[in-house]
């Protein structure tokens, strides 16, 4: 009885791809209609690049060659203890900046989709992959929620979390003031644009309360507003934050760009 219904889902399916043939955000080029992911082609996929090493084994940021970054490593030496782990998919370079772009500006939501999918391949310590269930979006501005009609942030949590057997609980967390977009400010404007900026619904702190919590955004530039949100979520009583991006910038790879 399924069958006549599957077929004719099948078949608009098919006739929308000869209409609207999907192309790759990156490149442009076709994408084959036979491949479950049609938003980024395969060529570009293989472009993206995972974070160099040597790094950090905490926050995942470059480190000198021949030097070690235990006991303090110059990247995350000063952050709370408790924000235990940062990793990121790729580099932000050529084709992460495209879908980055794709999704928070242009309206591809369904970028999200392959996105979080390549963020849920990221490796963990063990005591992150054990304890981390509940996954928290970096919450977007009211202004910016009615102009764009979403969060990137909670997308990339959802698929996230669905992926990886975890619960996506956006709620969580909340913006409690718009704050001007961090593209253009230097490192310590950044921590001061977000200060405060976040803070745990009151109904919520029980939720958060020892919890270790897993916190998702799609770029980490110098971390000002994960660390923000994490200083929200640890005050409101959370244990434990980690923190997933799809793309982190590397300001020592731009500059031989």
């Amino acid at each position: 009885m399924l069958i006549i219904p599957q077929l004719a889902r099948d078949a608009w399916a098919g006739a929308l791809d000869l209409v609207f043939a999907p192309v790759c955000v990156s490149c442009r080029a076709p994408v084959p209609t036979t491949l479950p992911d049609r938003v980024v082609c395969q060529v570009c996929w293989a472009r993206c690049r995972p974070l160099p090493a040597p790094r950090c084994d905490r926050c995942w940021g470059p480190v000198p060659a021949r030097e070690d970054p235990r006991p303090k490593c110059r990247t995350c030496g000063d952050w709370p203890a408790a924000v235990r782990s940062i990793r990121s998919a790729y580099v932000m370079d050529d084709v992460p900046r495209d879908l980055v772009h794709a999704l928070k500006y242009q309206g591809w939501e369904a970028a999200a989709g392959p996105m979080s999918a390549r963020m849920a391949r990221i490796t963990w310590p063990r005591d992150v992959s054990d304890e981390a269930r509940l996954v928290v979006a970096v919450p977007t501005s009211k202004a910016r929620l009615r102009e764009r009609g979403y969060n990137q942030a909670a997308l990339l949590a959802a698929g996230f979390a669905a992926r990886t057997g975890r619960v996506a609980a956006p709620e969580l967390l909340e913006r409690t003031r718009a704050t001007a977009t961090q593209t253009a400010l230097h490192p310590s404007e950044r921590r001061a644009n977000v200060a405060r900026a976040f803070s745990v619904p009151a109904r919520q702190a029980p939720r958060v309360r020892g919890e270790h919590l897993m916190l998702v955004d799609d770029v980490w530039t110098t971390g000002a507003t994960a660390l923000a949100c994490s200083q929200a979520l640890l005050e409101a009583g959370a244990r434990v934050v980690s923190v997933a991006t799809f793309a982190r910038v590397i300001p020592e790879l731009e500059r031989l760009g």
